[in-house]
């Protein structure tokens, strides 16, 4: 099957996670698994700015030609201002930049479940992971889920939006798992509706 390859975003923990991106990228560089639109680390904003300012600034600066955010989820992932920014950015929509599909990819420096509530994501990985039933109930979620951004999880328990958390098993020994993963993220990009309820961090923690 002759998959397209779409432009991917990928949100990390600079200090902690570069060698996962790096390894993602010398991958892509051999197999061609993606258009990386990823940008080098940097203070792009200011804490001074407004929500608005501050998405705008991402999106229209940065992220403006990804249509998929590929989020690396290690230890300390949900404790950065940054990645919440971007991940708001992503589930933003606007005409001139339309809200983008969402991938949590665990790095091996956590433990928790895989999640999919879409049996498109499963085909891609065979019948050797072991899928997690979808819970709405907040307490069970932030339980299964440990090392997942609260805006994530707000977004899974509330809306039930389509946002497959993957293993980096599942794509360790066949990274081209991850160009069919993309592409179903990118298919129903426009499909989920996205909670924005919670501000900004402003904080690391």
């Amino acid at each position: 099957m002759n998959i397209p390859r779409h432009k991917v975003f990928m949100s990390y923990y600079h200090a902690e996670d570069q060698n996962y991106k790096d390894m993602l990228l010398d991958a892509n560089e051999r197999l061609y698994l993606f258009k990386d639109c990823s940008v080098l680390e940097r203070e792009i904003v200011d804490d001074n700015m407004s929500s608005e300012q501050i998405r705008r600034i991402i999106r229209d600066d940065y992220m403006r030609e990804a249509t998929v955010l590929l989020l690396l989820c290690g230890q300390n992932t949900k404790r950065r201002k940054h990645i919440d920014w971007e991940i708001h950015t992503a589930m933003y929509h606007s005409d001139v930049n339309p809200q983008m599909g969402i991938v949590i990819l665990n790095l091996p420096t956590i433990r928790q479940n895989q999640l999919s509530i879409c049996n498109e994501d499963k085909q891609f990985f065979g019948n050797g992971v072991n899928w997690t039933t979808l819970s709405r109930n907040r307490n069970d979620l932030i339980s299964d889920y440990p090392y997942l951004p609260s805006r994530i999880v707000d977004n899974i328990e509330t809306n039930g939006n389509s946002i497959p958390v993957v293993n980096w098993s599942t794509i360790e020994n066949n990274v081209q798992n991850l160009v069919g993963i993309i592409d179903v993220a990118f298919k129903r990009r426009h499909d989920s509706a996205y909670n924005h309820s919670a501000p900004l961090r402003r904080n690391n923690s």
